[in-house]
């Protein structure tokens, strides 16, 4: 056998017969390193710390012996080999070190035999240790087989042909709900199905082909449950082919049945949700290129010298009502994408709740009665006066315009009525029409993004599918909740409620908002610079200021801005844009606040999220105007900071 580096321990009272057993070693071509020891206590230590291959001790030392080496040895490891070398030994002795557990002994004066005894040694060692892993493995797989028998979450039985058990696992009985093997030994395995010609008809196939996979059945258990099992069967048979018994594991895939039928049916929901996003994105395509036509139409329209100015003025109500119309469609896209993402926010501020309802009714009674003539459109007020709740004003303003347009759109005759009252300690308002009412089934539906009423391509109304689903969860983000009643051809009533959190001062009466025109703001020797990149863009706030008197500048990019800034002797104030080439708005402001901390600067941007605002004024902006700007609100805005300053 090939021998590997050797660690040996020497236990020698004489360094001359070390350095003899060392030589004699290297002369048969021994690689080794030694340990030296010559007293019990060095001896023992050094078996454990030096963990060598084998033992070569002396049999007689001045106070220890060879025979005692040999005990301690077996004490702390007893596959070790060791070897007892002796100046002279008679046959009792070496008997008696045989006996002991020494592997082999050697007389010094024959010290040529120590390194074949070694090798004999070392080999019956790698035998032994060979024989004792095998054990060790063999020992583990029956133990792990029997862990595995009696520990696995699989039902394993034996029976009889005529379906009694002869064996069954612990998972068996658990399964079946047996505390005892004999209780189950006692039952006849037809007694265990919900339908037994089921295992008439799974005998048949298992006698046919000998073995029987996955086959599902709805089991009974001891107290009367059922639950569903998956079967896996094989017949044996003895040498002469004649049936022994039947093995067979069953698998409880109650669970599993479940998961599938759930799967199932998300698959079916999913499919359902993607006729759903089809229909609406076609639905989508409608709903935007309808009013595009008419604003690019009567666009078109407005430079032919061929209309006068009665229709001009047409023209133009046309392309404003059409643009009011996109901007809501698109409203409605970018919140459902924010409702999509979890990012719908409510910015809530204490709010006079008459003076807010009213100021949207006055606007949608304007805006309605110039369209529908053959509906009343009606408005109670039913809160006290100085009502002050929190909530976020242009939310309820949204909800109510959705659910005042959804009912003037499904009627064509009879009334409208927005209603505002307190109910339960709640704030209630109420949108009640005498149209085409709702069907009870597509009542709870309609709440659904995508879904309408009528889903199909060929509906006699129009509509994104989104207002309601919108309007829905602003309320529940307000604390509120959202609810109808309806009857087909009797008209439906919706409502939502705000928490009853509300306050009571006294106020200013403002009545409603009276648009100025841009003539009676006076900027007149104010410096205005935009940074507008687009043209169209610069182009509308410029005829907006022109009647102002202001004198308005221009930079094409945020980097212009700051050198313009820079080098202009007068800016009054900054109109800038945030999303620009070269340098974006904030970075701009950030620039400039440099050169110069007063100078109103306001930001404007076409970006929807609540937290563009925060992110605009961080930057350094004094205020924040989100596109489209309207022109009251432009101007508004830039007297608050001129009119004051000089």
């Amino acid at each position: 056998m090939k021998i590997k580096q050797l660690k040996l321990l020497i236990l020698e009272d004489l360094k001359a017969d070390v350095e003899l057993i060392c030589r004699e070693l290297r002369k048969a071509g021994f690689n080794f390193d030694f340990h030296s020891v010559d007293n019990k206590i060095d001896y023992l230590e050094a078996i454990k710390s030096e963990s060598p291959d084998l033992v070569i001790s002396d049999y007689g030392l001045p106070q220890y012996d060879g025979i005692s080496a040999i005990s301690d040895l077996q004490k702390i490891n007893p596959d070790l080999p060791i070897i007892i070398v002796t100046g002279s030994l008679d046959e009792e002795t070496a008997a008696q070190t045989i006996k002991s557990g020494a592997w082999d002994y050697v007389v010094k004066e024959r010290l040529y035999r120590l390194p074949p005894a070694i090798e004999q040694a070392l080999k019956r060692k790698e035998e032994t240790d060979k024989k004792r892993r095998t054990e060790e493995k063999l020992r583990e797989t029956e133990s792990a087989f029997e862990g595995l028998r009696s520990n696995v979450p699989l039902a394993l039985y034996r029976s009889t042909l005529d379906g009694y058990l002869l064996y069954a696992n612990p998972s068996y009985l658990e399964m079946f709900g047996f505390e005892q093997l004999e209780q189950a030994l006692e039952k006849p395995i037809r007694d265990y199905y919900v339908r037994p010609e089921e295992r008439e008809a799974l005998l048949d196939k298992l006698n046919e082909d000998g073995l029987v996979r996955n086959y599902e059945i709805e089991l009974l258990r001891k107290d009367g449950s059922s639950f569903w099992g998956s079967f896996n069967i094989r017949t044996i048979f003895n040498s002469d082919g004649d049936h022994l018994f039947q093995d067979g594991i069953i698998a409880d895939i109650t669970e599993l049945k479940k998961a599938r039928e759930e799967l199932i049916k998300a698959k079916e929901e999913a499919e359902k949700s993607d006729k759903l996003k089809t229909a609406f994105l076609a639905n989508m395509s409608h709903e935007i290129r309808t009013p595009m036509n008419a604003i690019i139409g009567f666009s078109d329209l407005l430079g032919d010298p061929a209309f006068n100015r009665e229709d001009v003025r047409d023209f133009t109500k046309n392309i404003q009502r059409n643009s009011e119309t996109l901007l809501r469609i698109i409203t409605d896209i970018i919140d459902v994408a924010k409702l999509e993402a979890g990012l719908l926010e409510v910015d809530r501020k204490w709010v006079d709740i008459n003076d807010l309802v009213g100021d949207v009714y006055q606007s949608l009674l304007r805006e309605f009665n110039d369209r529908i003539k053959n509906v009343e459109f009606k408005f109670r007020l039913e809160t006290p006066n100085d009502t002050q709740v929190r909530t976020d004003p242009g939310r309820i303003e949204q909800i109510i315009r959705n659910l005042v347009g959804n009912a003037f759109k499904f009627t064509e005759s009879g009334l409208v009525e927005l209603a505002c009252y307190i109910e339960n300690d709640e704030i209630v308002i109420r949108v009640m029409d005498t149209g085409l009412g709702i069907p009870k089934e597509k009542q709870d539906v309609i709440f659904e993004r995508f879904r309408q009423v009528d889903d199909s391509n060929t509906r006699e109304f129009g509509g994104t599918g989104l207002g309601l689903t919108i309007a829905k969860s602003l309320v529940e983000k307000m604390g509120g909740r959202m609810w109808l009643e309806s009857e087909l051809y009797q008209g439906s009533t919706f409502y939502f409620s705000l928490p009853s959190k509300a306050k009571r001062h006294e106020r200013e009466k403002k009545g409603l908002l009276q648009e100025k025109s841009a003539g009676e703001y006076n900027f007149k020797d104010r410096v205005i610079l935009v940074a507008e990149d687009v043209d169209s863009n610069f182009l509308y706030v410029e005829t907006i200021l022109q009647p102002t008197g202001a004198k308005v500048i221009r930079a094409e990019n945020g980097k212009v801005a700051v050198e313009m800034f820079d080098k202009q002797s007068k800016v009054d104030l900054i109109l800038m844009d945030i999303q620009m080439p070269e340098l974006n708005g904030y970075e701009a402001t950030r620039e400039i606040r440099k050169l110069d901390k007063q100078v109103p600067i306001i930001g404007q941007t076409a970006y929807a999220l609540s937290t563009d605002r925060d992110k605009v004024l961080e930057s350094g902006c004094n205020d924040y105007l989100k596109k489209p700007i309207r022109r009251n609100q432009l101007l508004d805005t830039i007297a608050k900071y001129l009119n004051g300053r000089k």
